[in-house]
């Protein structure tokens, strides 16, 4: 996966539209009322000033109690509405948030069933995808880090350096003293923790892979028998290990820095202390000035604080997943012309390559055959010979490194993935097992909601129910949910019916029987006959005693093409088949002598 360089002024100008774009009404209101509260709290240390200058007139006789009452009453009013605006900025936070990461969630999910089969099988990409998963988790922080800098804090310290500016410039250029430690201390820990995300991320995929193994219930079984518990947890506790370790370094680091700088701080803010009590001493300012510059210098510089060490670090630190947010979107998607594929009349394959990514090795090697309408085809061959990698690249899920594939005389990744996808059903050696109802788990392969239809695919894959299956077609698949388990040779029964309850024109069963018995695989392989008859069709197996019902046998050696006719015919030539064939017939027979 080539990576797309993004600025960090892009990075901060996209994602700030697409939060704005996600929630634009609560954005508005958070936004108005975050500018308001900040003129509220600039202008608190005029009034303030106010408040005490006319406290000190109203002492030594220049002015009276009712002016007094009236600066008060406008003081607490002024604050009133501070803290309404404040109410307003906290009740918007939770709903924006929420409504933000839900509508970017959403553009992962789409943009996920828009990328082709082959970045599944790019670690790159699985990295990618996650970083794009924690970045919009964190998209809504930009704006949040944004608009309180921009709307809140600029302003208030505009505001705040204009007056001190007046009352006395070398207050302002002192302040500045404090700022500039602050942000060296940010620009500091920006670059320590955007190396540690990019150093803990594959850590933190391998942490949690180790913690699912523990815990998954499919998994009990093994984990209790062979004691692999121990194994995985201590596989877990290395990896959080070595994650804590290098996230403890860069906090460490980063913690060392800042306590420098905020050393610098401090000398800062003790000396705009000494320069108000001298300013005060020589009268160049008022008791009510240094009052209420006093009681506000404090909040002045947690501001200060706040806006460069939370916020704007915030923003800095975050920077690489929001980064890697943005670039998930320019991988490159499925994409194709809009037409029909009936698979009426011929699938042509032509000098098919295929390898997965980050391996040099050749999983298909320039393979060529072709299938006619109403044909069905046997694809045999030993463990990782490239038959499900070959299935799914005929599906139109993996798209090949080189050569081509034709149906009905269109190139079939020219074609768009709506319309490639549209008359082919599969059932998969690594079917699924949702999570749901029965009737969920068949209906799920299309949009058509047809009860009958599902009863009859049931029927057709020999699927049966008992009293165990109380709420009939709606009793729930899974413990978690309070439902029942399935045996595996029901779940495949019932993946086998969600393969037929799909209206297509091209079927491919990739050992689609290998949790059932012999016996009974038999009688199933007889029922795919006559279901996929007069459609295109491609049946996997290692059972070859099944391929005789085939019209035509391919043999895969090593990603190779090396036989290619009907099961007499590749009996007779002796070859690769008629090995593979005879060994298996010999196994046979000898569980037949032994039992």
């Amino acid at each position: 996966m080539k990576e797309k360089k993004i600025s960090y002024i892009q990075v901060v100008c996209k994602i700030f539209v697409l939060v704005l774009r996600a929630a634009p009404l609560w954005i508005i209101l958070d936004s108005t009322a975050m500018l308001l509260s900040s003129v509220c709290y600039a202008f608190s240390t005029v009034i303030k000033q106010w408040l005490f200058d006319t406290i000190t007139n109203v002492t030594v006789g220049k002015e009276n109690y009712y002016t007094l009452i009236i600066v008060t009453v406008v003081v607490v009013l002024f604050q009133i509405v501070n803290e309404l605006l404040n109410a307003v900025c906290n009740f918007t936070w939770s709903p924006a948030l929420k409504s933000v990461i839900g509508k970017l969630k959403q553009k992962i999910h789409l943009k996920v069933a828009r990328l082709p089969g082959n970045c599944f099988e790019d670690v790159k990409t699985l990295e990618c995808l996650e970083k794009a998963n924690m970045g919009a988790d964190r998209c809504y922080e930009v704006y949040n880090s944004l608009a309180t800098i921009f709307l809140f804090y600029v302003p208030y310290f505009f505001v705040i350096g204009i007056y001190l500016w007046r009352l006395k410039p070398i207050l302002t250029l002192a302040l500045g003293f404090i700022f500039v430690p602050l942000m060296v201390n940010l620009l500091v820990r920006k670059k320590i923790f955007e190396r540690q995300v990019d150093d803990t991320v594959p850590l933190q995929r391998e942490k949690d892979y180790y913690e699912t193994e523990i815990f998954s219930r499919e998994k009990l079984k093994e984990n209790r028998l062979y004691g692999s518990y121990y194994f995985f947890k201590d596989k877990f506790f290395e990896t959080n290990r070595k994650f804590c370790t290098r996230k403890w370094k860069a906090i460490k680091k980063s913690a060392i820095i800042e306590l420098i700088m905020r050393s610098l701080t401090l000398a800062g803010y003790l000396g705009v202390i000494i320069l108000l009590v001298f300013s005060m001493m020589d009268g160049s300012i008022s008791v009510g000035a240094f009052a209420a510059v006093f009681s506000s210098i404090t909040t002045l510089i947690s501001f200060m604080n706040d806006a460069i060490g939370n916020y704007l670090s915030t923003l800095f630190e975050i920077m690489g997943v929001l980064k890697k947010y943005l670039e998930f979107f320019e991988l490159p998607e499925d994409e194709g012309m809009r037409g029909q594929i009936n698979w009426e009349h011929e699938l042509s394959v032509r000098n098919l390559s295929f390898s997965y990514p980050g391996s040099e090795k050749k999983v298909l090697d320039h393979v060529s055959f072709d299938i006619h309408g109403g044909e069905t085809v046997a694809l045999v061959g030993e463990n990782g010979a490239g038959k499900s990698t070959l299935v799914r690249i005929l599906s139109g899920i993996l798209h090949p490194d080189e050569g081509e594939v034709w149906v009905d005389g269109e190139n079939l990744f020219a074609i768009s993935p709506e319309d490639r996808f549209r008359n082919t059903s599969a059932v998969f050696q690594k079917f699924m097992k949702y999570q749901m109802s029965v009737r969920e788990n068949v209906m799920i392969s299309s949009s058509e909601k047809n009860d009958g239809k599902m009863i009859e695919s049931l029927d057709k894959g020999e699927f049966s129910m008992d009293d165990r299956f109380v709420d009939g077609y709606d009793t729930m698949l899974s413990r978690e949910f309070d439902g029942i388990d399935l045996s595996g040779g029901q779940w495949q029964r019932l993946a086998v019916a969600r393969g037929l309850y799909r209206d297509s024109r091209f079927m491919v069963l990739d050992e689609p029987t290998s949790a059932i018995d012999p016996i009974e695989e038999g009688i199933m392989y007889r029922k795919f006959q006559e279901l996929i008859n007069n459609k295109m069709g491609i049946i996997v197996t290692h059972r070859l005693g099944s391929t005789k019902m085939a019209d035509r046998i391919l043999v895969l050696k090593s990603g190779k093409l090396v036989e290619n006719g009907t099961h007499g015919e590749l009996m007779k030539k002796n070859g690769y088949y008629a090995s593979l064939y005879q060994e298996q017939a010999q196994w046979y027979q000898n569980e037949v002598r032994e039992g």
